[in-house]
């Protein structure tokens, strides 16, 4: 009896190995934009977590986890009643979760809801999306303290919330409120600010990004977005102040997204860096320069060379300044849920 228990607890944590591993590489090919290679590892991720459930009772969170992962990959391909099967499926287990725990899941829970919103929208249900998306935020504000002194808790729902706020405000564009739209944004970056602090990060290294944790990198595009989106928004409306403190942050978002991603997501970050670079160089009281833009897109560039960055984003960056009075307010290859 020993044996056979022993040789089930040995195959159970090799699974858990398994289910971590291939989570993790379903989460770095999606910020990589490898959407296939995504696709394979969440549902195998998936699978796992199903058999370790089905078999123990436990892994909850894990199930939950990997339901909504394998929901990212199949957003990215538009098949949107898949994905809202498995955010439903994903919910449901968040929702048991955060009726015994709500301090440790209820964040999670309600993570889920926005990428449910977010379905809605791509499925041209963009007022149901905005009402619930109004509805999360509230729902964010009224999750239960943390702990004292556990900030981190507390960052993890400012991102879920900055999150909810980024694809409000974009659902809000969509309906011509640009007023509104850009309120929801900067409202979204102050949180993610606040998170940003309270998490501890820091974007001294090229690849900083690859070991933030996961909520982190599931918000590192939407947050990416909304600061190129506040930065065109400002720029348009002759606000330099406001678009050159939003330029330093898509920067550094897409900076991060470059060192983890493929070619999309480099050649958003130099799109990005050279249009950034035109409005600091407009911006009186921004902090800073053209020159010092120019010099941090050296340090955080991926590995690819800068010459290389700057071939690529010729036509990106000329298709950017050619549109001022309304311009596009998202980068090249990104994708939401």
């Amino acid at each position: 009896m020993f044996i056979v228990q022993r040789k089930l607890s040995r195959r159970q944590a090799t699974m858990e190995r398994r289910y971590g591993f291939h989570l993790g590489e379903a989460m770095r090919a999606a910020l990589a934009g490898s959407y296939d290679k995504a696709q394979t590892h969440s549902a195998i991720a998936l699978s796992i977590s199903r058999e370790l459930y089905a078999a123990t009772g436990e892994h909850r969170p894990d199930l939950a986890a990997a339901l909504a992962s394998h929901a990212l990959s199949s957003a990215a391909y538009g098949r949107i009643g898949e994905t809202v099967a498995l955010l439903t499926e994903s919910a449901g287990h968040y929702a048991a979760l955060a009726s015994a725990d709500p301090v440790t899941y209820e964040v999670p829970r309600i993570d889920v809801l926005t990428r449910i919103a977010t379905a809605a929208d791509a499925a041209g249900n963009t007022a149901d999306a905005v009402e619930l998306l109004r509805e999360i935020v509230r729902m964010y504000d009224a999750v239960p303290p943390a702990p004292r002194g556990d900030g981190k808790a507390q960052g993890r729902r400012d991102l879920g919330r900055a999150r909810a706020r980024f694809h409000l405000g974009r659902c809000l564009l969509k309906t011509g409120d640009r007023d509104a739209c850009l309120a929801e944004i900067e409202a979204g970056l102050a949180d993610a600010e606040r998170a940003w602090e309270r998490l501890g990060l820091s974007d001294d290294s090229p690849t900083w990004l690859s070991g933030t944790p996961g909520c982190v990198q599931l918000a590192a595009p939407d947050w990416a977005t909304a600061a190129t989106r506040a930065m065109t928004l400002h720029e348009a409306a002759g606000r330099w102040e406001e678009a050159g403190r939003a330029a330093r942050v898509a920067i550094r978002m897409s900076a991060g997204l470059a060192g983890i991603g493929g070619d999309a997501q480099r050649e958003a970050h130099a799109a990005v860096g050279e249009r950034a670079a035109a409005i600091l160089a407009r911006a009186p009281a921004a902090g800073e320069r053209a020159a010092d833009v120019a010099a941090a897109d050296e340090r955080q560039a991926c590995p690819a060379s800068t010459k290389r960055l700057r071939e690529r984003s010729i036509s990106a960056s000329a298709a950017a300044r050619s549109t001022h009075l309304m311009p596009s307010t998202d980068l090249p290859g990104s994708r939401s849920l």
